[in-house]
């Protein structure tokens, strides 16, 4: 997934969790939200046998996904985020990268979260209501 601007709202980070991927165990972050923004969204996802569709927000449209908790587990995680609006310096935050990755910070909401310029090598979302506005999806073969 890529965007302009991610705004998790009432998040918590829960640690690392293993999901499959391709028959394989792979660790993730896994955070929790009540909603998702997401600008100029832009999701890729391999269908199997060199297909990839690809799903889009028309340009400048916010997605949202909304009535959560909204479950992400995601692989990587690259932009700038912002904390009560203030931009820090861009980084990278995967399983790896974290000094204490399975530190379950759960019982610790953020009220807003936001990141720009985002790439996410998401593995699963669930949960919540996903809207994108004047959705443009394609599906492309080999």
């Amino acid at each position: 997934m890529t965007a302009s601007k991610l705004k998790l709202i009432g998040s918590r980070y829960h640690g690392y969790s293993m999901q499959e991927v391709e028959g394989r165990q792979v660790k993730t972050l896994h955070f929790t939200a009540q909603r998702l923004e997401i600008t100029d969204l832009v999701q890729r996802g391999a269908l199997g046998n060199g297909t990839v569709m690809r799903a889009a927000s028309a340009p400048g449209r916010v997605s949202t996904i909304t009535d959560g908790p909204i479950h992400l587990y995601t692989r990587r995680l690259t932009g700038t985020p912002a904390v009560a609006d203030h931009p820090l310096a861009p980084v990278t935050l995967s399983p790896d990268s974290l000094a204490m990755p399975n530190l379950d910070l759960g019982f610790l909401q953020l009220p807003k979260l936001t990141f720009t310029d985002v790439t996410a090598h998401n593995v699963e979302l669930s949960g919540g209501t996903l809207f994108i506005p004047d959705a443009r999806i394609t599906v492309v073969g080999r």
